[in-house]
């Protein structure tokens, strides 16, 4: 079935998520009122008796993803020391730069995984914050990571998913990154989730249902991405685009079309083609409130979806608004990837 969209002279007025079957219609927008949902995202402001120096403090002390903390957190499994990330610009005395335990509360009962916790928070830097910080708002972000810090990232992730399918009960795995409490994210520390699951996620298997109906499913679409100027890169091992067919209205795709595996099956330079492409994006998104997924499935493209929060979310019987502009950056990560 080919993709089904519409543009008009140069502009696309709408497109089906070939997957969900969710129509996206790229609306003008510009004279909405956004002040009232923006506003209910305000935080509440902090107490004026303490300055920002005691909040910082207070925050990190209280951190059970910060140094010195490691006792508030489930048993490690894994610890990456400083000198192990290459170009490591934190401080060399950290008695860690990255590190992985259990999430204290599963995803998935463990009862359904053959009694093992499948849940993994994969903790991204030791810093609480950013280095030039002034305030308890300045927090540590995926994409000021540096780009060999994030590679090195991406390897422990392809090592926790192998732990988990090494469990011989776990079918499914995701890597699940929230950035920001408009996300998701329970902790304010710059982490991410891996989860392992007994049955095909039901994202992926969405995926994979398309793809065993329709084999040229995902080759049109990046065709069709292409056609409209909306590729950012396009190399032999990795593609990446502007989404008009994400979860939310700015959305960005990363995928590895010729690698029909699961993340740990990636050569060293593959996974980090991957892992630079979706620091890329991660980078020119900075501290905005995100998430993406890496779905995995034996057949299906590896690739990431990366969804960011900062237009009001609407999605009204099956339809989602972009609004008209949406895919201006597409330029702007082209230029910072060298493509032009």
């Amino acid at each position: 079935m080919p993709i089904e969209y519409e543009v008009r002279g140069r502009d696309l007025l709408w497109m089906r998520n070939p997957f969900t079957r969710v129509i996206s219609y790229v609306v003008d927008l510009r004279d909405k009122s956004f002040s009232f949902t923006l506003g209910a995202r305000a935080f509440t402001a902090p107490p004026p008796t303490h300055t920002d120096a005691e909040r910082m403090a207070r925050a990190k002390a209280g951190c059970p993803f910060c140094p010195g903390n490691e006792s508030k957190a489930p048993a490690e499994l894994i610890r990456i020391k400083p000198e192990q990330v290459p170009g490591w610009d934190g401080d060399p005395a950290s008695p860690w730069a990255l590190r992985v335990f259990n999430n204290l509360f599963p995803r998935i009962p463990a009862e359904l995984t053959g009694g093992r916790n499948e849940s993994y928070v994969v903790v991204e830097d030791s810093r609480h914050f950013l280095p030039d910080a002034r305030g308890p708002g300045d927090l540590l972000f995926t994409g000021a990571l540096s780009e060999a810090h994030f590679v090195r990232l991406m390897e422990v992730n392809a090592q926790v998913v192998e732990r988990s399918l090494s469990n011989p009960t776990v079918q499914s795995v995701v890597v699940r990154k929230n950035q920001g409490p408009e996300s998701g994210a329970s902790q304010p520390h710059i982490h991410q989730q891996i989860i392992g699951s007994p049955v095909c996620l039901p994202a992926a298997d969405v995926e994979l249902r398309a793809e065993r109906s329709d084999p040229t499913l995902w080759d049109d679409l990046l065709r069709v991405m292409k056609e409209l100027d909306l590729t950012i890169e396009n190399g032999p091992d990795v593609v990446s685009y502007a989404s008009p067919v994400g979860a939310f209205p700015r959305s960005y795709d990363v995928v590895m079309p010729g690698h029909r595996k699961l993340l740990h099956h990636l050569e060293g330079e593959g996974l980090r083609t991957f892992a630079r492409a979706i620091h890329r994006i991660l980078r020119f998104i900075g501290p905005l409130p995100l998430d993406y997924e890496i779905h995995q499935a034996h057949g299906l493209p590896l690739h990431a979806h990366i969804n960011v929060r900062r237009f009001p979310y609407s999605n009204v019987a099956g339809t989602l608004n972009l609004p008209q502009g949406i895919f201006d950056s597409v330029a702007i990560l082209r230029r910072m990837q060298g493509g032009g």
